[in-house]
């Protein structure tokens, strides 16, 4: 997991939202100091690209698809819906593997 952490980090992956998506899940799900780690930063990365609405006023609060590895294909509601995802993962889904849990 550190490996997916340290390597194929947010700050390297941040134009890869598909990537970024599923990495954090994987994280969630794994927990520890790895999720601890990418955590903050896949938020932090988020929020500052989130659409302010400065030039076009409906598009503030979403995200623009521009210099996305898969903006293209899946345009700004691809984007806008995969960065919500991401941002929500742990309202989304119970942890499944607990460490501190003896497996049954």
């Amino acid at each position: 997991m550190e490996k997916l952490r340290t390597l194929f980090g947010p700050e390297e992956n941040q134009n890869n939202i598909y990537y970024c998506y599923y990495a954090t899940q994987v994280l969630y799900h794994f927990g520890g100091q790895a999720w601890e780690k990418w955590n903050p930063k896949m938020r932090d990365i988020l929020i500052a690209r989130q659409d302010k609405g400065a030039n076009i006023a409906h598009q503030k609060g979403s995200w623009s698809p521009k210099d996305d590895a898969h903006g293209g294909a899946g345009g700004r509601l691809m984007v806008t819906s995969l960065s919500l995802l991401t941002l929500e993962v742990y309202y989304r889904y119970p942890p499944l593997h607990r460490r501190d849990q003896p497996v049954p």
